[in-house]
């Protein structure tokens, strides 16, 4: 069990060790991973009368405030503070999201083929199986979902989403093993129906987690 956290990791880590590259000459290149700040992370119990039991995850990046809903069967890695990390009970998924660069000024679409270079220079021989868009917080962004090999010959599947945002470009993730990729797909896309950016008064808006339909 140990093994497959390690393996989840380090793929994880590679992702990170690398140099965020700028959108467009305007937006500077993101520090490296060792100079960038911090990922502050809080979860708290939320329910109540009228309310569906969740646990909330809430997120501080630099001066940005994010949220979302726990997805069942995952835990916050606390150790993890270079992103936010996700990872399942068996092991087998991580989830993950971060701010990879700012937003250049008026742009409100992200280039695929930009994000698509970007993603498989982090993987040497992984294909890209399904390219897409995909929404959260209110926009889209390209999508794709990948098949590579991790140390050791390992095979793991991969979906990386990046959506543009007020607090920058946003980096959802999720690594799998293959067999256990629709079971993270599924956390996945509850992390995303869920997540919240500030508003631009500064507060965070979370969803109501009621009982009555």
């Amino acid at each position: 069990m140990a093994t497959k956290l390690i393996s989840l990791f380090a793929a994880a880590l590679a992702t990170l060790s690398l140099q965020a590259q700028p959108a467009s000459p305007a937006c500077p290149p993101a520090n490296l991973v060792t100079n960038r700040p911090l990922y502050a992370t809080d979860v708290q119990h939320v329910g109540g009368p009228n309310l569906l039991p969740g646990d909330f995850a809430y997120v501080t990046f630099e001066t940005n405030k994010f949220g979302f809903v726990m997805p069942a069967g995952f835990r916050l890695e606390m150790q993890a503070t270079q992103q936010v990390t996700l990872v399942s009970a068996d092991l087998n998924c991580l989830l993950g999201f971060r701010v990879v660069e700012p937003l250049p000024p008026g742009v409100t679409e992200l280039d695929p083929a930009l994000y698509r270079d970007r993603v498989l220079s982090r993987r040497p021989g992984g294909k890209i199986v399904e390219e897409f868009s995909q929404a959260a917080v209110n926009r889209h962004g390209p999508a794709f979902d990948l098949r590579w090999n991790a140390a050791g010959s390992v095979p793991r599947r991969e979906r990386v989403l990046f959506i543009p945002s007020p607090a920058g470009v946003l980096e959802f993730s999720l690594v799998s093993s293959p067999e256990k990729f629709e079971c993270g797909r599924q956390g996945f896309n509850a992390m995303l129906l869920t997540f919240r950016t500030q508003e631009p008064d500064g507060r965070l808006v979370m969803p109501v987690l009621s009982n009555r339909f």
